[in-house]
Formats: C-alpha cells, sequence, structure tokens
C-alpha cells in the first residue's frame, strides 16, 4: 500500500487550524488527534510528531491563536507613527485580526479558558497577553493625557467592549454593513477618549 504523503505544507500549523474547525463546529469533546488526522487527510500517526496527546494539540490551538493575536496588535503598535493614533491603530489592528481569521473568535472566547481583570486594581494585575497589551497602551495614553484615575478603568472597558464587540459583530454571518469597520472604531475610541478627558464634550456624531 502506497504511503500518504502530506502535500498542504506546514503539517503542525494545518493540524492546530483544523483542530480549530473541529472545536468551533463540534464542541471541544469531539476534537480527537485521530479526527483532525484524517480531516488533514493523513495518517493517524502522523499528529503524534507534533503533539503528545489531545490535550496538548487543545493547549497548542490556545497558544498558536493567542501568539498570532498578540503579534498582529505588537505589529500595529511598532508600525504607528503618531503616538496620538496609536489607540485607533491598535483597535483597528484587533478587528482586523478577527475579520481575517473569522474560527478564532469563537474558539478563543468560548472554547478555551482566559483571564481578564476588570477590578479595580485592573492596571497593576496581569490578565490575557493581548488583552494585557491593549490594555497597557490605553492607559499609557490616559496617564499622558492626564485623565482621572477614576476615569481609566471604566474608559479601558468602554474601549475594549468597542473593538471586542465590533470584532465579534464582523465574526457573525448574516450580518450587512456597507460602512467601513475600522473607520467605525477609530471614531468611536477617539470619542471614548475625549469623553475621558472632557466630560462635558457632546460628541460630533458619525458621517
Amino acid at each position: 500500500m502506497e504511503k500518504k504523503t502530506y502535500h498542504h505544507g506546514n503539517l503542525r500549523a494545518a493540524l492546530i487550524e483544523t483542530g480549530i474547525g473541529i472545536v468551533n463546529e463540534e464542541g471541544t469533546a469531539a476534537c480527537s488527534l485521530r479526527k483532525v488526522a484524517a480531516k488533514c487527510g493523513v495518517s493517524h500517526a502522523a499528529p503524534y510528531s507534533h503533539f503528545k496527546d489531545k490535550e496538548d494539540l487543545f493547549e497548542t490551538m490556545k497558544q498558536y491563536v493567542t501568539q498570532r493575536f498578540a503579534n498582529a496588535l505588537n505589529d500595529s503598535i511598532q508600525k504607528c507613527q503618531v503616538e496620538t493614533e496609536l489607540q485607533t491603530q491598535l483597535g483597528k489592528a484587533y478587528v482586523r485580526f478577527f475579520a481575517e481569521n473569522p474560527n478564532y473568535f469563537p474558539f478563543l472566547f468560548s472554547q478555551s479558558s482566559f483571564h481578564i481583570d476588570l477590578t479595580s486594581e485592573f492596571d497593576k494585575r496581569e490578565s490575557y497577553q493581548p488583552f494585557e497589551m491593549f490594555k497597557n497602551v490605553i492607559v499609557s495614553i490616559m496617564v499622558k493625557k492626564s485623565v482621572p484615575k477614576a476615569m481609566q478603568r471604566q474608559t479601558l472597558l468602554a474601549m475594549w467592549s468597542t473593538v471586542h464587540g465590533i470584532a465579534a459583530i464582523v465574526t457573525m454571518k448574516g450580518v450587512d454593513f456597507d460602512g467601513d469597520w475600522e473607520v467605525m472604531v477609530e471614531k468611536i475610541i477617539s470619542d471614548h477618549l475625549i469623553v475621558a478627558i472632557d466630560p462635558h464634550w457632546q460628541g460630533g456624531g458619525t458621517e
């Protein structure tokens, strides 16, 4: 019998992406190395060259998505040339990442474990890495703009709920929108920051 050969490039990445798809469609319990191998068209033994067992695959899937997410946010930080635009560039990168990888959103926030600290000690405690990056940038900008401490958590939560909520909507099937999501993110984030600096600001509306 002729041995199967794999022709799709990086087998490890293919196994991970396939596993994410299975988890989203059928749940964690339905995902197995055997099923992932079958969907990738490789032998049942092939995944064991990359993962010890199902638990190792699942943990690697979480790390894989988290690292790609963190890299996307970090790229936006590094490429931003104007500090005053950093918060909007970061917000747009957040939404863009999930728009380009819609399978990652339900897997990351519905199927895997993560921790985000929104308590009163939010600025002193570690959270999920991509959120920590988002938080650090936003808080740093608020500190430089002398946003009162009492307003910082509220403003951070408003900005995060905006980008996270839009990212969720972008990944939904059956949602029609004839505008530009990134423009919408930029407008809303800017408004939140202005309100934090000047609570009496009435807002400029949307185009």
